[in-house]
């Protein structure tokens, strides 16, 4: 009876640990050099580290798809970078504090873009270029 209720509980365990999430470090030096971390979300980062925080160029692929190509400083989005949403959509330019700040551009999936300034993750000022399939793509001199 013992051994029966040992081996049940063990069983238990052992699934109750296998379906747990838990953030890892799944190659190189994930504290300060270069590593590819697991996060416990799914999230996923590849690149430069610092003290234990992404500081210097990276990846970092969300579990949603999105991802962002660019510089980290002390865990953050911060300098220049790319970030690419899975459904369309793509911000290249200036980051601070993880946010847009500074000049970038923004391209809708296809339709749109915006080149200016950016403060703490808004557009400062707007002016946003239309282009559509039917439509003459702009060229120099136009």
């Amino acid at each position: 009876m013992k051994k029966a209720l040992l081996i049940s509980m063990l069983v238990a365990f052992t699934a109750a640990f296998n379906s747990t999430s838990y953030a890892q470090c799944t190659k190189g030096n994930c504290f300060t050099g270069s590593g590819v971390f697991k996060f416990a979300n799914g999230d996923q980062y590849d690149g430069q580290w610092l003290n234990g925080k992404p500081h210097g160029p990276g990846t970092y692929i969300f579990v949603s798809g999105d991802k962002y190509i660019g510089s980290f400083f002390q865990g953050k989005r911060s300098g220049f970078g790319t970030y690419i949403w899975i459904k369309g959509g793509k911000y290249a330019g200036n980051w601070k504090d993880d946010k847009r700040d500074g000049y970038g551009k923004f391209y809708w999936l296809g339709t749109a873009q915006y080149s200016g300034t950016w403060a703490a993750d808004q557009i400062v000022t707007m002016d946003v270029n239309t282009t559509t399939d039917t439509q003459a793509k702009p060229v120099e001199g136009n």
